[in-house]
């Protein structure tokens, strides 16, 4: 059983004994999916963007914590203001996705056979034991 497998089924069964649930979404983002869970949970939160909410916490030692507990690597975004707005594709699994360097090569030809310019965040771990060189840079 995968590692996010078992955190899943783990989290599933400990849900049921739990008097709330706090999910980090919005209403308008999925209303169908907090519409199904509150008929089964009583009492359903979501408690997102959190990003929003950081961008209002006054100065202080905390705001230097942010929300991202990997380190941002910011050289993107000068090139990124070089592109039309809405033309430029985000991917982004997430912080606990993984795949196979299989997975992760053939995702990467698809999108740089789509010819759109595309922004890729890869996360150290997100890729199954092979190491890859993922230093390119495709215009």
């Amino acid at each position: 059983m995968t590692l996010c497998l078992t955190l899943s089924l783990g989290a599933a069964e400990t849900s049921a004994k739990a008097r709330a649930i706090a999910l980090h979404t919005f209403d308008a983002l999925e209303p169908e999916v907090l519409d199904g869970l509150s008929t089964i949970f009583p009492r359903v939160y979501s408690i997102g963007p959190l990003q929003l909410l950081l961008n209002q916490m006054e100065e202080n030692g905390l705001k230097s914590i942010g929300y991202n507990l990997w380190k941002e690597d910011r050289a993107c975004l000068q090139w990124l203001d070089t592109k039309e707005p809405k033309s430029v594709v985000y991917v982004n699994f997430g912080s606990i996705a993984v795949m196979t360097a299989g997975q992760l090569v053939e995702f990467a030809m698809g999108l740089a056979n789509s010819k759109i310019s595309f922004l890729w965040i890869i996360r150290p771990d997100l890729f199954l034991r092979a190491k890859l060189s993922l230093n390119y840079v495709i215009s």
